[in-house]
């Protein structure tokens, strides 16, 4: 073991002498990271430079370990990975009030000397893409006995990893933009850095989707794993379901701003053949059970996930990202309410006879607003009656019920939380850009989230339970397939599959919805709105208005929902829209794609910044 972190330091000292790129510095001796965990046999002495791969390779436990550190480096995380912040706080879904990383994102402060958390992606990305390549190097290399690993298990991990390393190249372009396709382990004397250069977004998509077709043409992965203890192993459906993403992304606008059809062939393919294979094994779940895909044990066999984090009851969504339920009744909750639900998303949850509630914002501040017929929001009306059953799930709103938190007497009523202004706790906010602790602690939108949490979330321990960030899930495919289709102007198809996601939530076909006319325009409108509602709150509201090429439409300006009450709890309460008084400047091309830190640039000059950042 001496040897080795001896090893480890020599080649440390040598990559920072040679101040090679931040690959190198990750890159050169990672190899002997991997093996730490199994230490090798003091007595077995071998020099420092000197150190052979068969002293890794040759027991069980080393070899497993070069497959397992594939996954270390997926985001099990809700947040942005570096500040802590739900990644919708960037996006036009959720706020988040006081001064800190989101305030100065939305002010435009986003570049390459700050990078937020594009740093964080980048750095994290590329070591799971080496990890990967380093496994498909060595793992057939094993010097194991074949009674301890056959090789069709070596050959169903190799699978694995493929998939690992197109999900990490995904993950790369779809922040980044398109970069090299790297399949090999670079040396740690490789000098070619400069000479690496950006393929077109349709050359590395593609590229992710034949190693998606390569794993799913080996055929050695199932559809699902059948025990708990595989629930976040790579499986095959998530190979079909990446390569789903993967070709939607390509084909969207800001990829394809020609609108090349056969783009969109190939992204509609994808989703249908991903359905028509995975079908058999998995299904979605019934509205009644639909709190379950957030709030259950990770390790829950499920119809409809596809595959998620290996984090169970973990503090990623945390007493700073929601209500406190142990403080309801006392002056103010202990902490803070972090990224709370705009007044914008809730407009997105149907009325219950499949109608929008708001038909358009008259002003640019979205506090004039026309309305549906048969919705309202004059004094004594309750305007969360009658809606779409996912909004109870998605987000707290005024007189939410939320049920019994861990600690609670079994006795006790359920818990009621109530938003209106003066309400002790959790009441409504007008302070956004406040630093003072009070005020970060109440929303100021008038609402909370609620998705991935449940009351037995909070009590005496609080972020402890149940907690699993969803990587795949049945319901998104269903919803690319919908979108390809209507973008090919197959609006039959589209409509067939955007009403399965539909009819799982108990709402109308949507040829039934007030207002419908069959075409493209219309569908496509209603399409979106769909994917925001029954995906908000799992990442891909800040991406779709990136491939869209809808930031500057829709980042602009948030809003909230100011409510008072006449007779406390009993109401009647009356309700003001009002515009979330805070910066929102982040809207031009250059936020569209994340950049390069600047010594990232310079070291890769063959490749450079995106062309926003250029």
């Amino acid at each position: 073991m001496v040897e080795m972190y001896e090893a480890f330091n020599q080649a440390l000292k040598l990559e920072k002498m040679k101040k090679r790129n931040i690959f190198q510095l990750k890159l050169g001796f990672i190899l002997l990271l991997l093996s730490l965990n199994a230490c090798v046999d003091v007595l077995d002495v071998v020099p420092s430079d000197k150190l052979s791969i068969d002293r890794l390779l040759n027991k069980q436990a080393q070899v497993l370990n070069f497959r397992n550190n594939c996954y270390n480096n997926l985001n099990s995380s809700f947040t942005d990975q570096s500040s802590g912040q739900l990644l919708e706080a960037f996006s036009d879904d959720a706020f988040r009030a006081g001064t800190g990383p989101t305030f100065d994102w939305h002010n435009a402060q986003l570049s390459p000397s700050r990078d937020f958390f594009a740093g964080t992606i980048w750095n994290q990305c590329w070591e799971g893409i080496r990890k990967c390549n380093l496994a498909l190097l060595y793992l057939p290399q094993s010097k194991v006995s074949k009674d301890q690993i056959t090789d069709n298990e070596l050959a169903i991990w190799m699978s694995e990893v493929k998939g690992l390393r197109a999900w990490y190249h995904f993950m790369l372009i779809k922040n980044f933009g398109p970069v090299p396709f790297v399949d090999e382990p670079f040396n740690p004397d490789f000098a070619g850095w400069s000479e690496l250069t950006r393929p077109t977004y349709d050359e590395i998509a593609s590229r992710i989707a034949d190693e998606c077709d390569e794993v799913i043409a080996d055929g050695l992965l199932p559809l699902r794993w059948q025990t708990n203890t595989d629930y976040d192993r790579m499986n095959l459906a998530a190979v079909y379901a990446l390569k789903s993403r993967v070709l939607l992304y390509n084909a969207s606008e800001l990829n394809n701003p020609n609108s090349d059809q056969a783009k969109w062939q190939r992204a509609a393919t994808a989703s249908q053949q991903c359905l028509d294979v995975i079908g058999s094994e998995y299904s979605l779940i019934s509205i009644e059970s639909y709190d379950n895909l957030f709030n259950e044990s990770a390790n829950v066999l499920n119809s409809e996930i596809i595959l998620r984090s290996r984090d169970n009851g973990s503090p990623i969504m945390n007493n700073a990202n929601g209500v406190d339920l142990r403080d309801l009744g006392s002056a103010i909750q202990n902490s803070n309410c972090g990224a709370v639900p705009t007044q914008e998303l809730v407009d997105c949850f149907e009325l219950s006879d499949g109608a929008l509630p708001v038909v358009a914002y008259n002003n640019a501040d979205h506090v004039n607003v026309s309305f549906s017929d048969g919705y309202s929001e004059d004094p004594g009306d309750n305007i969360y009656e009658g809606r779409d059953k996912r909004l109870e799930s998605a987000i707290v709103f005024n007189g939410s019920a939320y049920g019994k938190y861990k600690g609670q007497p079994a006795a006790s009523p359920e818990l009621v939380i109530y938003t209106y202004e003066g309400k002790p706790g959790t009441g409504f906010n007008s302070n956004p850009n406040s630093q003072e602790e009070s005020d970060k602690r109440r929303s100021t939108t008038g609402y909370y989230g609620r998705k991935f949490r449940s009351a037995s979330y909070w009590g005496s321990t609080a972020g402890g339970t149940n907690a699993h960030k969803i990587y795949f899930r049945l319901a998104e495919v269903y919803l690319n397939l919908a979108e390809a289709y209507c973008e090919l102007e197959q609006l039959d198809d589209a409509i067939t599959a955007l009403n399965v996601v539909r009819e799982r939530a108990g709402q109308p076909q949507i040829s039934d919805v007030p207002g419908f006319v069959k075409t493209k325009d219309f569908l496509m409108q209603r399409i979106r709105n769909e994917r925001r509602v029954e995906l908000c709150f799992e990442g891909h509201r800040f991406y779709d208005q990136r491939r869209w090429n809808i930031l500057n439409q829709t980042n602009g300006v948030v809003s909230g929902m100011k409510i008072t009450s006449a007779g406390g709890d009993a109401g009647p309460f009356s309700y003001e829209r009002v515009k979330i008084e805070t910066v929102r400047n982040a809207v031009s091309d250059k936020y569209l794609v994340l950049p390069l830190s600047e010594q990232e640039a310079r070291r890769l000059d063959g490749m450079g910044q995106p062309a926003a950042w250029q």
